[in-house]
């Protein structure tokens, strides 16, 4: 899995997406977001994505306590970075 940056994610859009990689998104240095490919969506397809999805939030928990932090107040340091490109984390 590689990081890309708001400026390149934008600018390489097709290109990340027809990789089938997934990538981590980063804004100032921070990760921000995650793309994860689901692949094509059929009705066998919804059960890799809530798989992916349980993947993820086991994932947000281990980074949450890695940091100190519950899983919500993690989502809400995110979301608060998210909203305010000028605030980096700190």
């Amino acid at each position: 899995m590689r990081n890309v940056g708001i400026k390149e994610l934008k600018d390489q859009a097709s290109t990340i997406v027809n990789t089938g990689e997934a990538v981590i998104i980063e804004r100032y240095g921070r990760p921000v977001g995650m793309y994860v490919p689901l692949g094509a969506q059929d009705a066998g397809d919804k059960a890799r994505a809530y798989q992916l999805a349980e993947n993820i939030n086991r994932l947000m928990t281990q980074i949450a306590a890695q940091n100190g932090l519950t899983p919500e107040a993690l989502a809400d340091e995110l979301a608060q970075i998210s909203a305010d490109p000028d605030r980096q984390a700190s």
